[in-house]
């Protein structure tokens, strides 16, 4: 459904997609990055020892930016602004819900880890020769651990991936006086407001 929308608020409503589209490629793409290069990364390296820094700041940073936009939502007007920005807040639960679940997988990691520690200092009161087979163990627990640590990368990309299509068509929407007609249902536009099925052209 195309409304009857002047330039001014369509760039209102764009702005909502476009600060989603800066959190998603200039925060959340990184966080995936350094998820990866910590799992790959060898224990005693700068890379593992600043890992969680690079994943924690960022993803600070994104909760800011969509605590904003959810904020905004509320209480930016009129409709067509409005309506815009909430369709941007609800499209930021599904990067919530993508950190949940990564961090969810993430877990199993860590627990494989810890569940390491503890064998490599039981290890140390063994005999050399039952050392060296137990070692052999211990190595294909920590490739597991790796194994899970690059899977929970999986649902945050697939995420942001999705998430930067479907914030581009909002965006090119927004620039057209467009909106989705799920969201017409769950948030109804004034009846005093002109509307169409065809996109509204204005004299420059």
């Amino acid at each position: 459904m195309f409304f009857d929308i002047d330039q001014h608020q369509q760039r209102r409503a764009k702005a909502a997609h476009e600060l989603a589209m800066v959190n998603l490629l200039l925060l959340n793409l990184p966080i995936g990055i350094a998820l990866l290069a910590g799992s790959m990364a060898q224990p005693d390296s700068s890379i593992a020892a600043f890992k969680w820094f690079a994943v924690a700041v960022p993803m600070l940073l994104s909760l800011a930016v969509m605590s904003f936009i959810r904020v905004r939502a509320g209480r930016i007007q009129p409709w067509f602004v409005a309506a815009h920005w909430r369709l941007s807040a609800r499209r930021c639960r599904i990067l919530l819900a993508a950190y949940l679940v990564s961090a969810a997988v993430l877990s199993l990691a860590l627990f494989d880890a810890d569940h390491s520690r503890e064998l490599e200092q039981r290890l140390a009161a063994l005999p050399p020769a039952i050392q060296q087979m137990e070692r052999h163990k211990l190595e294909s627990q920590q490739i597991g651990t790796i194994v899970w640590a690059r899977i929970s990368v999986v649902p945050l990309l697939l995420s942001v991936m999705a998430l930067v299509m479907l914030e581009s068509g909002a965006l090119y929407q927004a620039g057209r006086g467009e909106m989705p007609d799920d969201m017409i249902q769950r948030f109804p536009p004034p009846d005093a407001l002109p509307r169409s099925a065809e996109p509204v052209l204005h004299a420059d």
